[in-house]
C-alpha cells in the first residue's frame, strides 16, 4: 500500500497579502489559509481556500472563513477530506504539467528566447541548448524540466 502525502504548509510572502500560508499535497499546491485583508474588525480575520486548477473542475474548489487560524486550518482540512477523495493521481499530474510548462515558457521569455512557432524555420533553443520544434515542446519541458516550477526546486 503507498503512502499517501500529507499537507504541509509554506509561507505566502507576498507583501500585498495579509499574510498565511499556501498549502501543499506533495508538491501539488491546494489551497490557501490566511489572515484577510481589509474586512471590517467585527468579520472574521482569517480564511481559507481549497482546490487546484488545472486539475480540479470549476465548483470544486471550496473557501470560508474563521475566527482564529486553527478554526480556519480546520475548515481548510474538512474540505480537503472531501475534495481528495474525488481526486486520482491523474489530477496532479495535470497540476504538475500545468506548473512546469508556465514555468520553463516564463523563463524562455526571461532569457528573450523564442519559441519554435515565433520562428519561420518552427525550430528554436530551450535555454538548456537543446533544439526543440512545435510538435517536441512538451515532451522535451517534461523529459528535461520536469519541477522546474516547483519554487522549492533548483533543477533548470
Amino acid at each position: 500500500m503507498t503512502q499517501l502525502p500529507q499537507l504541509t504548509r509554506r509561507p505566502d510572502g507576498d507583501p500585498h497579502r495579509a499574510g498565511g500560508w499556501f498549502i501543499y499535497y506533495g508538491d501539488v499546491r491546494v489551497g490557501h489559509i490566511g489572515k484577510r485583508a481589509g474586512v471590517p474588525t467585527n468579520a472574521p480575520q482569517w480564511g481559507w481556500n481549497c482546490g487546484f486548477y488545472p486539475g480540479c473542475d470549476p465548483g470544486q474548489a471550496t473557501n470560508g472563513t474563521a475566527e482564529s487560524f486553527e478554526q480556519a486550518r480546520d475548515g481548510f482540512e474538512e474540505a480537503w477530506r472531501k475534495l481528495l477523495s474525488t481526486r486520482t493521481e491523474a489530477h496532479f499530474e495535470i497540476w504538475r504539467r500545468s506548473r512546469d510548462w508556465h514555468a520553463w515558457k516564463d523563463r524562455m521569455n526571461d532569457e528573450r528566447l523564442p519559441m519554435p512557432t515565433q520562428r519561420e524555420s518552427g525550430r528554436a533553443r530551450c535555454f538548456c541548448g537543446e533544439e526543440i520544434t512545435s510538435s517536441s515542446i512538451e515532451r522535451h519541458v517534461q523529459a528535461a524540466h520536469r519541477g522546474l516550477g516547483d519554487s522549492h526546486s533548483i533543477r533548470s
